[in-house]
């Protein structure tokens, strides 16, 4: 019933709840101007400590990356054994940490066009949070459907910078 639930009204946190909120108004601050004070409210952070910094959050800006690679990430901004989604010349690619050693797919899931970078990753293999369909990301075949595989891409580190050629 859970993963229904997820398919129907989305994740908690993902894009539809967030549309939701806009639409009909709910649960968020009120900052209108009819209040006294509509300003943000910034509180400390209750999550646990971040191990990257501000700065390891947005890519490298001064990494000249080799020919026909995009730089799409700091290195310290992904974890080993995390998944996180990028954009890079208008393609969305999730870029994967195996043991230090990065990889990217396409973002896309071709059974139900999932995002696989809110997957989850064990080891090689990403899984896609609607339907749980497997993809090693080091060739992009399906173990769930052998006739089924994703887009590769190229990785290339320069410094801090990982890049990815389109």
């Amino acid at each position: 019933m859970g993963l229904l639930k997820t398919l129907i009204l989305g994740r908690e946190d993902g894009i539809r709840a967030k549309l939701k909120s806009m639409v009909l108004g709910g649960g968020g601050e009120d900052t209108s101007p009819n209040i006294s004070y509509s300003a943000p409210s910034y509180s400390p952070s209750t999550s646990p400590v971040q191990t990257a910094g501000p700065d390891k959050l947005e890519p490298p800006r001064d990494v000249t990356p080799p020919e026909g690679f995009e730089v799409v990430l700091h290195k310290g901004a992904l974890k080993p054994g995390e998944v996180t989604e990028v954009i890079a010349g208008g393609t969305a690619i999730a870029v994967c940490n195996v043991d230090g050693t990065y990889h990217a797919v396409t973002n896309t899931c071709p059974h139900a066009e999932g995002p696989l970078g809110e997957g989850t990753l064990d080891g090689t293999i990403l899984t896609c949070p609607y339907h749980g369909w497997a993809y090693d990301i080091i060739d992009g075949s399906c173990s769930t459907n052998a006739d089924v595989s994703i887009a590769t891409f190229e990785i290339a580190i320069e410094g801090d910078a990982v890049c990815v050629r389109l």
